[in-house]
């Protein structure tokens, strides 16, 4: 495409403006339609008749491409700063990459701003502990003559016990992974890792890391702890097989995938198989086809681990915004 330069303006305005206040389900959409060509036939649609009205040079018919690149500049609009639903579109975009061949982003940049994105919001809300000007605030206004009695010190009491608690949010994160790794044991299974096979933890090493994230986006370094974790296991967690065999393990029954076939189909692909098993059906190509994923598929525990941290953290993010 070599449209006219005049018209990019405009057009990205409308793509943003139609992210705005986005609710829930318009989200998924819209993820759908930049990483799968021909998706959201109804959507598209309604996104058409939408961007039309927000600009009115934009073509109502013959469009499904460049839809796909209005789509596509409409989420990359939202992760141009931080809220909830940022880290819904940056989250999803990096669940639904699994494996990366199964999806045809319309265009590679949105998924690497999704990255930084993640990283650098990761960061910027669990900042180092600072809590020592607030509460030496405090401590002086205290030591002056009726002190309880002003406005001020009630502020300062308030500001010091926010920070302090935000302080403790975090700490009580990095507490909770660290001796979930130096521990050697799976708390739901009960069972030392090295008793068991990297497979059948891999799915319950990624919901024992899920309920240890206090803030989203999830610390970055978690990934890296689940490769730890499964190391410690009986057997090479980095070894290839097909991802029905992982998924198919005893543990199936610790994992909640009630969660699925909601908005977020197609995006969370391991969420997605677990609910074709749970509600009966076969992991085969038909039973799933609309996850656009191959039963022959062979991946490792530890990459099904981080795909299903993935997906469990999109999910809470959807929950979060609706």
């Amino acid at each position: 495409m070599k449209p006219d330069t005049t018209i990019l303006e405009p057009r990205w305005n409308a793509a943003a403006t139609f992210a705005e206040k986005i609710p829930v389900s318009d989200i998924c959409s819209l993820l759908r339609l930049v990483l799968f060509p021909g998706a959201e036939a109804e959507f598209a649609k309604r996104f058409s008749v939408a961007l039309v009205k927000l600009e009115p040079t934009f073509p109502p018919e013959g469009n499904a491409e460049l839809l796909r690149v209005m789509a596509a500049a409409a989420v990359y609009s939202q992760m141009d700063k931080p809220s909830n639903e940022a880290d819904a579109i940056a989250l999803g975009l990096l669940a639904a990459a699994f494996p990366l061949e199964r999806i045809q982003p319309v265009c590679k940049e949105v998924m690497e701003r999704a990255g930084e994105y993640l990283a650098n919001e990761s960061e910027r809300i669990r900042p180092a502990p600072n809590i020592k000007a607030d509460f030496q605030a405090l401590k002086t206004a205290m030591e002056t003559e009726d002190w309880e009695t002003g406005e001020d010190a009630t502020k300062l009491l308030g500001s010091a016990l926010v920070e302090l608690g935000g302080t403790m949010g975090r700490v009580a994160e990095e507490n909770q992974f660290l001796w979930w790794l130096v521990g050697r044991q799976s708390p739901l299974l009960k069972q030392r890792r090295g008793k068991l096979a990297s497979q059948d933890y891999a799915l319950v090493a990624a919901v024992e890391a899920a309920s240890r994230v206090m803030l989203l986006p999830p610390p970055s370094s978690v990934e890296s702890l689940l490769n730890e974790v499964l190391a410690q296991c009986k057997n090479d967690p980095d070894s290839a097989m097909p991802l029905v065999e992982t998924i198919g393990t005893p543990s199936i029954d610790l994992v909640k995938a009630e969660k699925a076939g909601g908005p977020a189909t197609e995006l969370t692909p391991i969420v997605g198989m677990l609910a074709v098993l749970r509600a009966g059906g076969k992991a085969d190509a038909k039973g799933l086809k609309h996850l656009h994923l191959s039963p022959k598929f062979k991946t490792s525990p530890a990459a099904t681990a981080s795909q299903y941290f993935r997906e469990l953290m999109f999910l809470r993010a959807i929950e979060q915004i609706s």
